[in-house]
């Protein structure tokens, strides 16, 4: 949600991945997303509560060459039913900044609702402040 585009950093990456595969977070699980067998990015099912059967997610894809042609929804898709099949997720929750507009169009594209907004939660690396949107979707059996 960062307007600057993603560039894979080795390292960066490697301490993330130890940071959150190295039991710090529970109930986070993380997916790569592929593209003809190259890694494009990131899909989280992250917070998950098996009382509430509800879970957030997270995606990032690794920079405008691979937007827009689709990825980010199957990834979504593909998420959302391990969430349910796998994890017994009824409801799934996805968050976005204001300026996202292409998130919004995806979220609309899959059926999820705006649940709220919240003003000026993201703080931008300018120091700006940009708004959230919050997504709500109940998980079908024929999703």
């Amino acid at each position: 949600m960062d307007p600057s585009p993603f560039r894979y950093n080795r390292e960066q990456i490697s301490r993330s991945y130890a940071y959150n595969h190295g039991g710090y977070r529970e109930n986070y699980v993380h997916f790569g997303v592929f593209l003809d067998n190259r890694p494009v990015g990131s899909f989280q099912l992250k917070r998950m509560d098996p009382e509430k059967k509800q879970c957030e997610f997270g995606i990032i894809l690794q920079d405008d060459s691979v937007k827009n042609k689709g990825i980010g929804t199957e990834a979504i898709r593909a998420g959302m039913k391990i969430a349910r099949d796998q994890y017994g997720m009824e409801t799934i929750i996805g968050d976005t900044m204001g300026r996202n507009r292409r998130m919004m169009h995806v979220f609309e594209k899959l059926g999820f609702s705006l649940t709220e907004m919240v003003p000026g939660a993201f703080e931008l690396p300018d120091g700006s402040r940009e708004d959230r949107y919050v997504y709500t979707r109940t998980l079908k059996e024929d999703d």
